[in-house]
């Protein structure tokens, strides 16, 4: 953290609850979204903690936050998100959290959603164990997937009337458990009294009755009905029950018996039997046909045989092409259908004037779907059109208005365009969001930044999953089936490139947990002490806060378990600190009273020292309370300082011999500026000057720091005197040098083009202050122009100086970092090698870079002269690298 963080902190770090909750709700800041698990799980305002867990918005953290919060806010906003969430999937790795999370709810409501809509059997079983009631209880036994599950739903369903009606209602659809059920209601009833055991003669006689009355089986059906009522009638005990099922089904088939038909019904064989039946009937005539069968059975008066035969058509109506389900059902319900049409028959009144037209409630209807139309309002539009069709569908079909039909249709098809619109548009975006996704691995963005994008991802996929699916629709999914798995496997390939930081954070976070552990130990250990040293407390206090400040860094299951140790530990060291304070405000109370009886010692001197003693002892009881320990202190300080007061005289004195002593150190500074502004050739007089008056103002005391660096000044403006002449000095040896190299190689050049010509007027005279270098430039200048010199040790002084020369150019480019021409690669990879072993073998005894550049110089002036035709390119490449080397170390001059 920079200075400027500290002192301007950002929103989500204020102080002001309030002012942090609203940063976290609205910021954008990346900082703020890497810090968000840490406020949802840590600070110290619930509000903050909530806007937090809001802005996160993932199941993990919910749950957490569920199991661990006390706060109403944060418990209702995570039951609402838990309570959609786990209608989404079936998670295997929050199974636990979840369960326990349901037996933490109070919410009868919220356990019935979780009962009927959550996809996890083990959750469905936990929710159900907490109802009750038998009319729910037997509604999810009918629509639970799993069968284990049902059967325990109906081990534990006691009410007569719920197994009756599941008896009924799954007679069709799902037989063997209306058959577990009818079973369960006989063992009740045997168990209450109610019949016995063995009335499964009477059960018998009632299914074959009841099958009559639905028209199965085969023969005269008059002559069967006789066996059956002479059998029950045989019958000694009839439970109430099946003597009302009983009587029901004989009057039906009664009533179709005595009843002729108007016309003969049609019959499977005058029907063509289609090519591919379903082997249930439609759902919507089988709804039809028990509603028929339930109101006939329990003589309903309550709804009339038209509205019974109305839903029939309907349903059949629907159909298109019946299958062979439909027509054996429609023939099993013949008898009854002819019943009802009698009925209608008989209590047909004539139709009245003053009836409104039939679709007339529909025209408003239809001008609001407009409305919404134009909107652009799909779900509303989709809601208002359901209801208009279903309103237009309820009316006979000689008394459906055509331009009511046409405008529905016509509307239907404006909401299929605007829907498959919107699905193509929807499309488009979900193909941009993979293409987001699939960018992910290569950008090198944090993975924390990768988690967050993807969890963005699949909220804005299932935003437009649920704009798309609407109420009534079949499908569960707009997307493509192809699309949605292109959508997961670049999720996948995403996720795995973050997560081999994930689980380094994860063991990092198991390291730090044991830290932790370690740190409460030790915690504990010191506060073991009988008196415990208050610097460690107040060592292990700061640490406490500091680690309660970063739970982030452990594993999120350990968080709260260790947060609380952390807080358990910092309550001890709170309260083993408020003894000590207890005791230090104690002593410090007795040195005011000591202080205070100082006013009544007659001898000053006596006073001052021990009012001295008395500072020493208070600074040696140690800091109490912050807020009581600055009272202490003045309430200390109001008798002592008067007798401090009378010292002022001595302090005078002492700044008085103070001054004087500065202006003796004012006039060495005077004499060491005066040094720097002499003549050039008094300098190395000047620099023993100069030492002189540094070691004499080093055993001077009372030195300020202006004066201090007054003086220094002084003596760094003589020295850059000093090194500015040595760095000429330097320059014109250099100069010198580079002269006899140019010598060196003129005069080989020269020798080769005329072995005869006289040249030793061109070697440059002897100086005294020659280095060993520059001497032994010159006396191979000489050996150049001496006659002795044949033309084969020419040659092969040459190849010699272009051999090492080649080695110096390629270890001077290796050191400058520069590229090597291809013709001497090999030989930089031999360097490199022999480098390297040299290195490894000598670890401790390696030169600097500026020790090894005076080695290659040397060397490079001991090469000389080299062939004319190799010398300009070797020179060039030794340069190039040279200044490189130099910039590097930061020089100018040779070594």
């Amino acid at each position: 953290m920079n200075l400027k963080s500290r002192f301007f902190k950002k929103p989500w770090q204020s102080k002001d609850a309030d002012t942090r909750a609203e940063a976290v709700r609205d910021g954008s800041d990346a900082e703020l979204k890497a810090e968000l698990p840490r406020l949802a799980q840590h600070d110290e305002a619930a509000g903050v903690r909530l806007a937090a867990l809001k802005r996160i918005n993932s199941e993990p953290f919910w749950l957490d936050a569920r199991l661990r919060e006390t706060d109403p806010a944060i418990v209702d906003a995570a039951d609402a998100y838990l309570g959609r969430a786990i209608v989404r999937g079936c998670d295997d790795g929050m199974r636990e959290a979840r369960l326990q999370w349901l037996a933490k709810i109070g919410d009868d409501s919220l356990v019935r959603k979780v009962a009927v809509d959550a996809e996890d059997p083990d959750l469905r079983r936990a929710a159900l164990g907490r109802v009750d009631a038998q009319g729910f209880l037997g509604d999810c036994y009918a629509r639970e997937a799993d069968e284990g599950l049902a059967a325990e739903i109906l081990a534990r369903i006691e009410q007569h009337s719920t197994l009756e009606r599941l008896a009924d209602r799954l007679r069709k659809t799902r037989k063997r458990r209306a058959q577990a059920a009818a079973t369960r209601l006989k063992e009740l009833r045997v168990a209450a009294g109610e019949m016995d055991a063995d009335h499964s003669a009477a059960d018998k006689l009632v299914d074959q009755a009841e099958s009559l009355a639905r028209g199965q089986g085969e023969g005269n059906r008059a002559e069967r009905l006789a066996e059956l009522v002479e059998a029950w009638s045989a019958l000694e005990d009839k439970p109430e029950v099946l003597a009302r099922r009983f009587d029901g089904a004989v009057n039906i088939v009664r009533a179709a018996l005595d009843r002729p038909a108007k016309e003969p019904g049609p019959t499977q064989e005058s029907i063509e039997e289609p090519g591919t039946g379903a082997e249930s009937p439609n759902p919507e005539l089988d709804r039809a046909a028990t509603r028929i069968r339930q109101v006939i059975r329990q003589a309903d008066k309550r709804v009339s045989p038209a509205e019974l035969l109305a839903d029939w058509d309907r349903a059949w109506n629907r159909i298109g092409t019946a299958s062979t389900a439909d027509l054996e059902l429609k023939s099993e319900l013949l008898p009854l259908l002819r019943e009802l049409q009698a009925q209608v028959e008989q209590t047909k009144a004539p139709p009245k004037d003053d009836k409104p037209k039939p679709g007339a409630e529909l025209a408003p209807l239809l001008d609001q779907i407009a409305e919404v139309l134009e909107s652009g309002d799909i779900s509303r539009a989709h809601e208002l059109i359901g209801k208009a069709r279903s309103s237009f569908n309820a009316l006979p079909q000689r008394e459906r208005p055509r331009p009511v039909a046409g405008r529905l249709q016509r509307m239907e098809g404006r909401l299929k365009e605007m829907r498959d619109y919107q699905h193509w548009s929807h499309n488009k975006h979900r193909d941009e969001l993979i293409a987001q996704i699939e960018a992910i691995p290569a950008s090198g963005q944090h993975p924390d930044a990768i988690s967050a994008l993807l969890k963005q991802a699949r909220d804005e996929w299932q935003r437009l999953e649920q704009l798309e699916v609407l109420p009534g629709d079949r499908k569960r999914f707009a997307s493509p089936p192809g699309q949605w798995r292109r959508f997961q496997a670049a999720c996948k390939q995403a996720f795995d490139t973050a997560k081999p930081y994930f689980e380094k954070r994860q063991e990092v976070q198991g390291e730090n947990l044991e830290l932790l552990d370690r740190f409460i130990a030790m915690g504990n250990e010191v506060l073991g002490a009988e008196k415990p040293d208050p610097g460690k407390l107040r060592d292990l206090m700061a640490k406490a806060r500091a680690a309660i400040r970063r739970m982030d860094d452990l594993p999120p299951k350990a968080r709260g378990q260790s947060a609380a140790r952390l807080r358990e530990l910092m309550d001890q060291i709170a309260g083993k600190q408020k003894a000590l304070f207890d005791e230090i405000e104690l002593v410090k109370r007795r040195l005011i009273t000591e202080a205070k009886a100082l006013v009544h010692e007659k001898d000053n001197k006596v006073a001052i020292e021990r009012a001295k003693s008395l500072q020493a002892q208070w600074q040696k009881a140690g800091s109490g309370r912050r807020k009581l320990e600055q009272k202490l202190w003045e309430e200390f300080r109001a008798p002592i300082d008067p007798l401090f007061e009378q010292l002022k005289g001595e302090r005078e004195e002492q700044k008085q011999a103070e001054r004087e002593a500065q202006g003796e150190l004012r006039q060495i500074c005077e004499q060491a500026e005066s040094l720097v502004k002499v003549d050039d050739e008094e300098l190395d007089n000047a620099a023993g000057r100069m030492a002189g008056l540094s070691a004499e103002w080093a055993t001077r005391e009372g030195r300020s720091g202006k004066l201090n660096q007054r003086f220094e000044k002084a003596e760094a403006a003589l020295e850059m005197r000093l090194a500015q002449r040595r760095e000429q000095q330097l320059k014109a040896d250099r100069a010198r040098r580079e002269q006899l190299a140019d010598v060196v190689q003129t005069l080989a050049t020269a020798r080769l083009e005329d072995p005869d010509a006289e040249l030793a007027s061109k070697v440059p005279e002897a100086r005294a202050d020659d280095a060993e270098t520059d001497r032994a430039l010159r006396e191979r200048a000489l050996t150049l122009v001496g006659s002795d010199l044949s033309a084969e040790q020419l040659a092969d002084l040459l190849a010699r100086g272009d051999e090492q020369a080649g080695q110096i150019v390629v270890e001077m480019e290796f050191l400058a970092g520069l590229e090597t021409p291809e013709e001497d690669r090999e030989r930089r990879m031999d360097y490199q090698v022999q480098r390297l072993a040299q290195r490894m073998s000598e670890r401790h005894a390696q030169p600097d870079l500026g020790t090894e550049l005076g080695q290659l110089l040397g060397r490079w002036y001991q090469s000389l002269p080299h062939s004319p035709d190799r010398h300009a390119g070797l020179a060039k490449r030794f340069a190039a690298g040279r200044k490189i080397i130099e910039d590097m170390v930061g020089i100018g001059g040779p070594r």
